[in-house]
Order: structure tokens, then sequence, then C-alpha cells
């Protein structure tokens, strides 16, 4: 059993009904959001915020709770929790908003590269981080089968668009790329494009020409950077951590530190 809150209700649930691709994230008009906590504070938290009532506004869902009521609930739910690195979620479907958390769990070995399959699949609603989950669960199931990391979504043409739990960057000739459009605007995504000491250009990218690329990695909340240094089961560059990633992943880490220093 999870102990979460239900509209500032604390309730017990069973740990299956909160697992993304349930009944409880089969709701089309649902949101969700997922961040981590660095010593029981909570990391990059404002964006998250927003985007949910940002969200929550494109698609006509009632959250009958201000920002103010979730940083308390936010608040009683990590400081109930014994783990000073969490994972928490802030689930909102029609008359409900749920908070709960979990383990952060991180397997330091990701970050000496991961690899990732391609899978094609598209969701309806990239730019929001929506509920209605089965195209994404679907890509990460088949990236489980094949023992990796991550499943980068791809259209019929092999253009890549976004991880099914992760935005993608990439490296070639020491220049930081990412795609503009119909990706989610992932929070680590955007603290790297706002913080980045390398500039950053907008391009698509074709898995034809994966094997053109120097670097790739993966952004999201709870792990941050993820460097990939194989995709379907072929290297990026020379199968190792390149310079830039590395770089980004030290910067990361002290935008982390600086955030909850504040």
């Amino acid at each position: 059993m999870i102990k979460a809150l239900i509209n500032n209700q604390w309730k017990s649930i069973p740990k299956e009904n909160l697992q993304l691709g349930t009944d409880t994230f089969s709701f089309s008009s649902g949101l969700y959001e997922t961040f981590r906590t660095l010593d029981f504070k909570p990391v990059f938290l404002q964006p998250h915020l927003d985007r949910l009532f940002s969200s929550a506004n494109r698609i006509g869902l009632n959250i009958e709770f201000t920002q103010s009521d979730i940083l308390d609930m936010l608040s009683k739910v990590i400081h109930d929790f014994q783990d000073p690195n969490q994972r928490v979620r802030i689930l909102a479907v029609p008359n409900k908003l749920i908070v709960y958390t979990s383990h952060l769990n991180l397997d330091p070995s990701i970050y000496n590269g991961v690899s990732v399959i391609t899978f094609e699949a598209s969701r309806a609603h990239p730019e929001i981080k929506t509920t209605d989950y089965h195209a994404c669960l679907t890509a990460w199931e088949a990236a489980i089968d094949a023992e990796c990391f991550e499943a980068i979504l791809v259209d019929d043409n092999g253009i890549l668009y976004e991880g099914s739990r992760s935005n993608l960057f990439w490296v070639k000739n020491e220049k930081l790329f990412t795609r503009k459009e119909d990706v989610l605007p992932g929070t680590t995504r955007q603290i790297i494009i706002n913080y980045s000491s390398v500039s950053i250009q907008y391009k698509i990218l074709n898995s034809m020409n994966l094997s053109n690329i120097d670097e790739f990695f993966l952004t999201n909340s709870g792990s941050g950077i993820i460097p990939v240094t194989r995709i379907n089961y072929k290297n990026i560059g020379n199968g190792s951590v390149g310079i830039i990633t590395r770089q980004l992943l030290s910067q990361y880490n002290e935008w982390m530190l600086k955030e909850i220093a504040r």
C-alpha cells in the first residue's frame, strides 16, 4: 500500500493502482507531474507546478486547489517519508488531486551510459504530460523486453521525437542539438536550454543518421541527464560517454545544489 494525500486527506492506496498504465492513468483528461527531492527538498519544483496549471487550462481540467495548497500537501508528503531522496508525483484527475512519493532509487551505473531502442509511436498531445499514457507505456514495455533503459519514439519516417519518459539531446561537432516542437517541454530539458554553457540549436534527427552523431543523452526530472552510448544495439560515437555530456552532468549537479540552497 502507498500512503497518499487525496484532496488533502491521507489515504492508503494499493501500489499497483498508482502505476503508469493502470486504470488510475486511463483518464484522458488527467495530468501528472513527477519530480525528485534532494535532502527532502524539491528540485526545480516551480516549473512543474506552472506546467500542471497551464496544461489543466488547455484541457479544461479544473484543479480545485491553489499552488499554495499543493505546496502544503507536498511538504506533508515529503516530510512524512523517511528517505531524503524521493520521487514525488502529483496526479490531477477529475475531482481528485493525489500526491504521493516513493524512493528515488537511482542506479548510479546509468551515468556510465545506457542502451536504448527506437520505437514507432506518437503521443496525441506531446506538449502535455497527460495520464493518457498508453503509447508511452507500450514503448516502455518494448524497451524492457529489449533489456534497454528507454525507448525513443520515432515516426514512420524514422524521425526521433522524445523518449517514453524523457527528452533527448545529441552532439555533433561539439554543437548541442535538441528538437524544438512536438515534444514535452520537459523541466530538465528547459534547465539545460536556459543554463548550458554549450549553445543549443534546434534540429530534427533521423534514425538513419545516428551513426553520424558524436554524443546522445536523455533528460528527465528523476534521473537528470542520462548518457546514451548505444541505440538499437549500435554504438554512439566511440561507445563511451562524451566530453560535452560529462560537462553537462557536472553542471547539472551544481544547478541542483544551488536550487535547494535557495
